[in-house]
This record gives C-alpha cells, structure tokens and sequence, in this order.
C-alpha cells in the first residue's frame, strides 16, 4: 500500500469514528484505547525480551555526566507523564460525581500508574535488549540490517496494528471536543 493511499484510508476511518454523537460517549473509545495501550506495550516489551536473547552485541555505557544524565532523565519522566498521562483528565472530570476531589485523585493515580508500567516496561526492556543503540521508535530496533527480524513477522505486524489503533483512538478524543463546540 502506498503512503497517499493509507493516509486515505485512515482518514475515511478516522472520519467515521469522528461521528460518534457525544464526549460522553468516549468512554468507551477510552476503555478499548487503555487495553490496546497495555497490549502494545506488553507486545513491545515482550518482543524486546525475546530479541534481547539474539540481539548484537549491546553497550550500556551513557554518554555526558552525572548531572546532564539526571536532568535527561527527569526530562524524559516530565515528557511522558505529561504527554500520555494528561489525555485522560477530561474524562474524569466530565464522567465524576460529586464529591470530585477523592475520585478525581484516584483517577489520577490509576492513570499514572498505567503510565508507569505501559512506558517503563517497555524502556527497561528495550535498553536491556538493545543497550545505548535503541532508537526511539521500539519496533524500528526488531529491524537489523539485513532484513531480517528478530521477532516474527506476524508478532511485528500485529504490534504495530495495535500501535495505529491506538493512534486512532486517540486521534478521535483528541478531536471530539473541537467538534462538540460548533453549533
């Protein structure tokens, strides 16, 4: 499939999922959206461990000093916490009964908490399996050189049909509430 051709076929799906009548309705989208977060992730960290056995050679050395290394890593906690654990706010608030203040300390919790195990799996495992080599996009580190895979071909192609669910689910929370202003 060429790339203009997917991009119209994901359009036209991202179209009728943009249909669905109400924020409020969402939570469904949410509820499939956290499960296929929790299976690509189990997927990518799955796949790293098992590649790990048969990946080249690793080096785990990490360039810069001590203090660029801690900065680094509170940055990329901040990045993620901020950027996967916040989607799910609007929700709490709108589906919250009053008093809102425990539940909403709850929902938080439980939001990053799933932050923590999806995205924290997944780096321990791919830096165990690749070392300083991982590139940022974990399923691109199941591709070598040669063409050849070090998790089959079926388990990398499911892995990254979760991934594009994910996306769109995503994609059509994102959306919604932009739509539901418009009279």
């Amino acid at each position: 499939m060429q790339l203009h051709e997917f991009v119209i076929v994901f359009g036209v799906f991202m179209l009728i999922l943009a249909q669905i009548p109400s924020f409020h309705s969402l939570r469904h989208i949410n509820l499939v959206s956290l499960l296929l977060c929790l299976s690509y992730s189990a997927c990518a960290a799955a796949g790293s461990i098992h590649a790990g056995t048969n990946a080249p050679q690793r080096d785990y050395s990490r360039p810069g000093n001590g203090q660029d290394r801690l900065f680094g890593a509170l940055n990329a906690i901040a990045i993620i916490a901020t950027t996967y654990g916040n989607g799910i706010i609007p929700e709490i608030q709108a589906t919250a009964a009053p008093p809102v203040t425990g539940k909403m300390f709850k929902g938080l919790c439980l939001c990053y908490a799933v932050v923590v195990t999806t995205f924290f799996s997944v780096a321990i495992s791919g830096y165990w399996a690749f070392g300083n080599r991982a590139q940022g996009y974990v399923l691109a580190n199941f591709d070598l050189e040669d063409g050849t895979t070090l998790v089959p071909k079926w388990f990398l192609a499911m892995t990254t049909l979760l991934t594009l669910l994910q996306l769109a689910a995503v994609g059509v929370v994102r959306i919604t509430p932009t739509g539901s202003f418009h009279v």
